[in-house]
């Protein structure tokens, strides 16, 4: 019997791109195809699971976490499948139930693997290589790395990036580092000289101080 290695489930608001604001369960998965060796700068803990649970009891820890968090199942509840990379692990029995229950499903992918658009509601790309293979979805999010390591150091490699992509938006997002925190004054610039369709994207709960 198959089993999900979870690192956690909590419920919150989405905190970046087109559905911030909106109530949401993250389901993070552990384990990344990419790890930190190509994204020293990731902000995600996802190496060691919590938990190693089959279909039945994945589906029991998100609801317990949507009684908890928002008093039930709401028809319409966000819920994300995140990491690491979400694509190593969900597939269709879990994207089916979660379905069932009444859960728009998004998945926010490195893009690293082809995604099962049918498994997925919304699906989220952010790229952390130049060359990746998942070029169409709901939103492309580019993380402006800067001096940093990683694929957007300039506003020409961010065009680069979005080069040939099927996308219905288009978001860069400040790299926030421990050291210095986000780098907005350049993403705010940068996102002024890209012009449309790009729109900023800024890590509200990280403002704000919830999960």
């Amino acid at each position: 019997m198959k089993k999900y290695a979870i690192r956690e489930v909590f419920g919150t608001l989405q905190g970046e791109g087109a559905l911030a604001g909106s109530p949401a369960v993250f389901l993070r998965f552990a384990g990344c195809n990419l790890g930190y060796a190509v994204c020293p700068w990731c902000d995600t803990d996802w190496v060691k699971a919590r938990y190693h649970l089959d279909l039945h009891d994945t589906r029991e820890l998100v609801k317990r976490t949507a009684v908890e968090t928002f008093g039930g199942e709401v028809p319409g509840l966000l819920l994300v499948a995140t990491g690491g990379e979400p694509s190593l692990q969900l597939d269709r029995p879990l994207s089916e139930a979660l379905r069932e229950a009444g859960y728009r499903v998004s998945m926010e992918s490195n893009g690293s693997r082809t995604i099962d658009r049918s498994l997925v509601d919304w699906l989220t790309v952010s790229p952390k290589e130049s060359a990746y293979v998942q070029r169409e979805g709901d939103e492309l999010k580019v993380v402006f790395t800067g001096s940093a390591p990683g694929p957007a150091p300039d506003i020409e490699a961010v065009r680069r990036l979005a080069e040939g992509t099927h996308f219905r938006h288009f978001f860069l997002q400040p790299l926030d580092l421990p050291e210095s925190g986000p780098n907005y004054t350049a993403t705010l610039d940068a996102v002024k000289r890209l012009g449309p369709p790009w729109r900023l994207s800024v890590q509200t709960h990280k403002v704000l101080g919830i999960p």
